[in-house]
């Protein structure tokens, strides 16, 4: 069974956590006797921006075109986009820049049987469009705002549903994701929830602390959706507390001033890059982990941390109320500083039985993942 996994969502060298959750959930696919895999992982450029050492772009510029994590081979060709405009329709220009290293990426007659499309637009439609041409199934995933946000704009629906509608199975990481496809008239025969799974060796109940003092935690790219600017507001009320926020992004700037601003900076601590295998000692000290975003699919950080026996407190979007409730978190009615200062106080005054909370999770597992993805590859070959 060879794939090809297509996804702009996979990590790379300059960002290592990028996309980690689709890495993760292969690693253990890979490990199925009778499979291999190469991957394609488009990486946007824009020729004048990459010059800027500020920009984003020219982050982007040190990603190499090709890699190898393990052994599986990493292509990551460039595509075009102007930012702020929609001049260039970013499926197709990730299709087209993948279509030309095909032959450097399976030389002298070799090719695949199937593509793994993670993350449905742009990434799926121009997995679509590569599957189309080489006349191959393709199997989608819808990871979050791929469904809550793209699907919602009518420039690209009719794109999308076509790809879904060529597509043998989409897979959902939440039964929040599979319901809104449904609504979106998606027939629910085409659609197959497949929840995340959790490295329990990583994340449980017996990993010790990286930091003895304990603090709150927050994990996510410092952008918009995820409303990191939320947390250091309501941080200002709790002058006890400490923060330690993980990620990078956009934003990293502004919510740095902004802690300023409150008079906070002292009590939060920004990193950017932890690796996996150091994740859950940062949960294990954390009395809550927080997460404030507008949209999710199923995050793997509220799983993480309640594999670790870390309470969470969230908003509840997506998937999120799946698997968060009264005995492992608090979910939040309000995406205000005020629902998550009233939270927070609630929170700190209970005792939460984090072996409980960590056991919850058992049976979230990256193995049993991966068995129901080969399971479901098999049925579209």
């Amino acid at each position: 069974m060879r794939i090809l996994t297509f996804t702009s969502l996979y990590p790379n060298i300059i960002e290592p956590r990028h996309g980690i959750f689709s890495k993760n959930r292969m690693i253990h696919f890979d490990q199925i006797e009778g499979t291999c895999r190469k991957v394609i992982a488009p990486v946007q450029y824009f020729p004048l921006l990459g010059l800027n050492h500020k920009s984003r772009f020219h982050k982007y510029n040190q990603i190499p075109k090709e890699d190898r994590q393990g052994e599986i081979d990493i292509y990551y060709p460039r595509y075009m986009t102007i930012p702020g405009t929609n001049l260039i329709n970013v499926a197709d220009a990730m299709a087209n820049a993948s279509h030309k290293v095909m032959g450097k990426i399976y030389p002298n007659g070799e090719t695949f049987d199937l593509i793994d499309g993670l993350y449905i637009y742009p990434d799926g439609v121009a997995a679509y469009k590569l599957a189309k041409k080489y006349n191959k199934p393709l199997i989608l995933t819808a990871l979050g705002s791929d469904v809550n946000f793209w699907l919602d704009q009518p420039q690209h629906k009719e794109r999308i549903l076509e790809a879904i509608n060529y597509a043998s199975k989409v897979t959902c990481v939440s039964q929040a994701l599979k319901d809104s496809l449904i609504q979106h008239g998606i027939a629910e025969d085409k659609l197959l929830v497949l929840l995340n799974g959790i490295d329990k060796k990583i994340f449980n109940a017996d990993v010790k602390p990286k930091v003895q003092n304990e603090y709150l935690l927050a994990i996510g790219n410092l952008i918009p959706l995820k409303g990191h600017e939320y947390i250091l507001k309501s941080l200002k009320e709790f002058p006890e507390e400490r923060l330690i926020l993980i990620g990078v992004g956009e934003l990293e700037a502004h919510l740095k001033a902004l802690a300023k601003q409150l008079g906070i900076s002292h009590r939060v601590i920004f990193l950017s890059h932890v690796s996996q295998d150091e994740l859950g000692h940062y949960y294990a000290g954390a009395k809550y982990t927080i997460m404030m975003s507008s949209m999710e699919g199923m995050p793997n950080v509220i799983m993480e941390s309640l594999a670790t026996g870390t309470p969470v407190i969230t908003t509840n979007v997506g998937g999120i109320a799946e698997v968060v409730t009264k005995d492992n978190g608090i979910l939040l009615t309000e995406r205000t500083s005020d629902a998550l200062t009233n939270a927070l106080k609630t929170a700190l005054t209970r005792k939460w039985d984090r072996q409980q909370i960590s056991e919850s999770m058992n049976y979230l597992d990256w193995n049993e993942t991966a068995r129901k993805l080969h399971s479901c590859f098999k049925s579209a070959l």
